[in-house]
């Protein structure tokens, strides 16, 4: 596998594959069943056979006979792996979501949907760096949504890989302006062990959706060169005998 993150892009509005129980834990199917409506279930549970296909293809076992751990904050971890190895990381919004996998360490990602969002100021006050609220100030509207999508995801992004989500500190995760790497990270962790890949998602050439991803990871020092390589993001192909 290659320093870089493998990617994958999932849409989550498709059928459910049939039989999808047998391949997900009970506690997989309770869990959906806190989402509403019930196309946000549909999208859960697309996403997590979608995870189990793609590690169940990385350890060379079947999907259901994965085991998962949860962080304090929720992040899910493969049980009895020596090195915690692969490292993975789930998000969707909209009608589509993102899969990262690594081997060389922890891994984060994140997508959002781009709507227009008249309080994205008021949210950047609240959870931003005062540096970061001054330049989206000086921003037209246009302009400004864009900016804050691409500050909220590459930090997301780096508090999921690390497990901590927002409650980690939102105004302390600073992506460089080159949105390659990040300037200040917690005192806890290296900027110059972290990358970062920010681009627009282009999901469907007919779609009025736009989308903006960010992905974290942590690089070795074996691998640092070579990690300077930005990741692919591949669409998600489903084994023929499942696919919806």
């Amino acid at each position: 596998m290659s320093p870089q993150p493998q990617i994958w892009l999932c849409p989550t509005d498709r059928p459910l594959i049939p039989g999808y129980q047998a391949l997900l834990s009970s506690e997989e199917i309770a869990r959906s069943q806190r989402y509403q409506p019930p196309q946000d279930q549909q999208r859960f549970l697309t996403m997590r056979l979608a995870l189990r296909i793609l590690l169940a293809r990385q350890l060379d076992c079947l999907p259901h006979q994965l085991q998962f751990t949860y962080g304090p904050q929720g992040k899910p971890e493969l049980v009895n792996r020596e090195r915690r190895s692969p490292w993975f990381n789930v998000a969707h919004s909209g009608d589509y979501g993102l899969i990262g996998v690594s081997t060389e360490g922890e891994v984060g990602v994140d997508l959002q949907i781009m709507l227009p969002k008249s309080h994205c100021l008021k949210l950047a006050r609240r959870f931003f760096a005062l540096q970061e609220v001054w330049q989206l100030e000086s921003l037209g509207e246009e302009e400004r949504t864009k900016l804050f999508y691409q500050l909220w995801t590459a930090k997301e992004a780096f508090l999921k890989a690390t497990g901590q989500g927002i409650s980690g500190g939102l105004d302390q995760v600073i992506p460089a302006s080159s949105l390659d790497q990040y300037q200040c990270l917690p005192s806890n962790y290296e900027t110059n062990q972290w990358r970062l890949s920010s681009q627009p998602l282009l999901v469907d050439q007919e779609s009025k959706d736009h989308y903006w991803t960010a992905i974290a990871w942590r690089t070795n020092q074996v691998n640092q060169a070579e990690s300077n390589c930005l990741p692919n993001i591949q669409p998600f192909q489903w084994p023929r005998h499942l696919d919806p």
